[in-house]
């Protein structure tokens, strides 16, 4: 099927959006350079062809050319996915856009089914259901973007359910998912690598992986999680290793996760470091863990003894003078 207009072009249309709206910042750099459009849905590779002939992108698809789509404001108003591309397997980039206000079960902010080879890079997803959400999707990238405030969650890679599909070989990178509902980056797949994203303040887990085998965690900071900073779920043979995990109920939580490696991890102030349940096999390797009120590297009753004797110095050297 061709690529398929929709006309949805009120920016201010408020339909659905959240009371969290003290958190609410678009990129206005960003904003300058951008024009409003209506929701995009492209479906197939024949679909972008239209697309580009109706002078909506630039590029011809390939490796070294991808097809672009960039600078838009997009109001979702409330219904469906602000863009939409489904069954495509050529080279694409969406960049620098402003998505917001998309609403519904399963809809984004940007929403790719069975697609690969895609580049999200730079967007900005506030206020959507999710902020983008690939469901049976392969070898694409998704970088540099800010994702915040979903009523769902922030970055979701997911499953079709029938026939099963999971997302695998993908790359999750210096993305900012901070102040979403549910949880801020949600992944089913294989051989996934989520590297240095920054995931905060979410209402449930930072970073939440089931089914999830012989993928990489690394370099994240993730803090301030309601429950879970990095929850497995039925996931083997990873790596986690390198990330900074601050201020969540616990840190790292296994469950019916075997053969993974988590190495040189560092949890600050979480009420519980790492927790184990039904798991055989794992490696824990040069964690560094200071559980909340420990203060780091000190013996509280050495530490209070040293204080009192400072104290005793210091009123002696009062009274003599």
């Amino acid at each position: 099927m061709p690529y398929i207009p929709t006309t949805a072009k009120n920016l201010n249309s408020n339909a659905g959006i959240s009371d969290k709206n003290t958190e609410f910042c678009f990129d206005f750099e960003n904003l300058k350079i951008s024009k409003i459009s209506g929701k995009i849905h492209i479906i197939s590779n024949s679909g972008w062809v239209d697309f580009k002939n109706d002078g909506n992108c630039m590029g011809s698809g390939t490796y070294s050319d991808p097809y672009v789509i960039e600078d838009l404001i997009i109001d979702g108003e409330g219904s469906g996915s602000c863009i939409l591309i489904e069954n495509s397997n050529v080279y694409f980039r969406i960049e620098k856009c402003t998505l917001y206000n998309s609403l519904g079960w399963k809809e984004a902010g940007i929403k790719l089914m069975n697609v690969n080879n895609a580049l999200l890079i730079n967007n900005t997803c506030s206020f959507n259901y999710n902020g983008i959400y690939l469901e049976s999707c392969d070898y694409n990238t998704i970088t540099k973007n800010t994702v915040q405030n979903s009523l769902h969650n922030g970055i979701v890679l997911e499953f079709e359910t029938l026939p099963i599909g999971y997302c695998n070989f993908n790359i999750v990178s210096r993305n900012i998912v901070r102040n979403n509902t549910d949880h801020g980056i949600v992944i089913f797949g294989d051989y996934n690598s989520v590297l240095e994203n920054t995931v905060c303040k979410n209402d449930q887990y930072g970073l939440h992986l089931k089914y999830c085998d012989n993928s990489i965690i690394l370099g994240n900071t993730v803090g301030d999680n309601r429950f879970y900073g990095i929850y497995l779920g039925e996931t083997d043979n990873n790596t986690i290793a390198g990330n900074s995990i601050k201020e969540n109920y616990i840190g790292i939580y296994l469950e019916f996760s075997n053969y993974n490696n988590v190495t040189g991890n560092i949890l600050i102030r979480n009420d519980v470091c790492i927790v184990e349940n039904h798991c055989e096999g794992n490696i824990f390797k040069n964690n560094y863990c200071i559980k909340k009120g420990v203060i780091s590297g000190y013996n509280l009753v050495f530490l209070f003894g040293i204080l009192s004797a400072v104290a005793i110095l210091v009123c002696k050297k009062v009274m003599k003078s």
